[in-house]
Formats: C-alpha cells, sequence, structure tokens
C-alpha cells in the first residue's frame, strides 16, 4: 500500500461519518476561546463565500461537513486543516480537540502554515492539551517559516507574555519580541508594522527613531490599523501641521474617538 494510500486509509478512520450536533449553550469559557486560529479557505477575489460564511449560514452543518469531508479523503490539506480548525473550535459541532490535533498535525506536517498556526494556538490556550508556550512558539515558527507573516505578531506577543504555567521553561524576552515583530514587518504584517513603528517611537527596548518610526507607522495606517494613524497624529501634532491634520483625519476615517477629541479641541482654540 502506498504512503498516500496509507494516509487516507488513517483519515477514512478518524473522520467520522457525522457530525455531533451541539445540545447546549457553550460555558463561557469555550465562547471566549471558539474562535482562536483560522481556517484555509478564506474569500478571494471572484469568490462569494469564505468557509465561515457557509458555516454561519448553513441549514444543514452536516453536508457542509460531508463536503469537507470529502475534500480532505481527496487529497486537499486545506480541508485537512479547517476540519482541525473546526473542531478544535466547537463553535459549529460539538469540540473534539485530541481530533483536532491530529488533523492539524497531519495538515501542518504537509506544509500547511494555518494549521502550525492552529496547532500554535492550541498550545497557547490550552484546548485539550496543557499550555505551553514553548510548544506554542514552535509552532508560530513553522508557521512563520512557510510563509505566515502574522505568526510573527503572535510570536512577539508571547515573548512579552509572562508564563501561565510553571515549568514550561518560558522566559519573557522584549529584545525578541521585537525581532518577531520586525520580522513580520518586513513580511507586510501591518500588525507587526504598527508594534515596530510603536517602539521606535517612544524608545521601547530599542533606541528611539524619529525617522524609521513614522516610516513603519505609515505603512500599518494604510493598512487601517487605527492606532498608527492616532500615533502619527499626536507624533505631528507640535513638528507638522500638514501631516498632522492628514493622519488625525485619517485615524477618524478609522473610527478613533481619541483623533476626533483632538479635531473638536482645534475647532475650539481657533
Amino acid at each position: 500500500m502506498s504512503a498516500a494510500s496509507n494516509v487516507v486509509s488513517l483519515l477514512e478512520r478518524l473522520l467520522p461519518e457525522r457530525i455531533v450536533a451541539l445540545t447546549t449553550r457553550p460555558r463561557q469559557r469555550e465562547r471566549l476561546f471558539a474562535g482562536v486560529g483560522m481556517p484555509s479557505q478564506q474569500a478571494t477575489l471572484g469568490e462569494r463565500f469564505s468557509l465561515l460564511d457557509r458555516l454561519d449560514e448553513a441549514s444543514d452543518l452536516q453536508q457542509v461537513y460531508l463536503d469537507l469531508r470529502g475534500q480532505a479523503l481527496s487529497g486537499s490539506v486545506a480541508a485537512l486543516n479547517d476540519l482541525g480548525w473546526i473542531w478544535l473550535n466547537g463553535k459549529y459541532w460539538r469540540a473534539d480537540p485530541l481530533l483536532a490535533s491530529h488533523l492539524l498535525r497531519m495538515a501542518a506536517l504537509q506544509g500547511s502554515s494555518a494549521a502550525w498556526f492552529n496547532l500554535g494556538q492550541q498550545h497557547y490556550f490550552g484546548k485539550g492539551v496543557g499550555i505551553s508556550y514553548s510548544k506554542a512558539a514552535e509552532s508560530y515558527r513553522h508557521a512563520f517559516e512557510r510563509g505566515m507573516a502574522h505568526a510573527a505578531a503572535a510570536l512577539g506577543d508571547l515573548f512579552e507574555e509572562e508564563v501561565v504555567e510553571p515549568g514550561d521553561g518560558w522566559q519573557v524576552d522584549p529584545a525578541e519580541a521585537y525581532q518577531w515583530f520586525l520580522r513580520g514587518a518586513q513580511r507586510g504584517d501591518a500588525r507587526c508594522r504598527f508594534e515596530v513603528g510603536y517602539r521606535l517611537l517612544h524608545g521601547l527596548h530599542v533606541d528611539v527613531d524619529d525617522k524609521a518610526a513614522p516610516y513603519w507607522l505609515e505603512l500599518a495606517a494604510v493598512a487601517g490599523v487605527m492606532q498608527a494613524a492616532e500615533e502619527l497624529a499626536v507624533h505631528f501634532s507640535a513638528v507638522d501641521s500638514q501631516r498632522y491634520l492628514h493622519w488625525r483625519d485619517q485615524a477618524i476615517n478609522l473610527g478613533s474617538t481619541l483623533a476626533l477629541t483632538m479635531k473638536m479641541e482645534d475647532q475650539l482654540q481657533r
């Protein structure tokens, strides 16, 4: 039997014929963690629905599951990750963290960056496993190495977070956190660009750089990060009125109450 046949045979045993519907409302902790991780099948140009749309609007979740199951058995790594993600969260049918872990690892070993990221989320939140920042970081690194820039933001956050489980061996390292934010910024992640710009602007664990800070913040603001536009407005308020007004109004367009207050104060001073 070929390796591919072995994988299909294993999947047929792992994937049940029917899902187990939710019979009770999820508890508060389960609701809180229902949105961790990410599916592979996102809406793209020319497509009307993402997987989330299909799940949220489905009148028959069993049919959606059978479609995903069929895709997975046909060799779709994306469907394999998506099934693992759904069973990890337990929002659409009853959670099964052990099954989720098996499916995600199978997808990860076939190169899925999303599956590596989801494994990191499982260890970070302790969904069916013990909380382990060390294991979460290892999975996030794999996700980043396979092209997921957003995983750098998760690593940056992780290196700034105090360990919650004694004995995990995790060490807070703000300098390492900055390096991960910088890697993500260089890959184009908007959140990472904000974090780098913010630290350079305020000298948080790095030297202040008044030239590089606005550069990264502007890239983040253009991508829709409201906090970046706010920081730029505050920064330029005393040194460049034209750029101040531009970023103040941009922050307002992004929903900033701080920038709206700044505009009202400007009008009162006239």
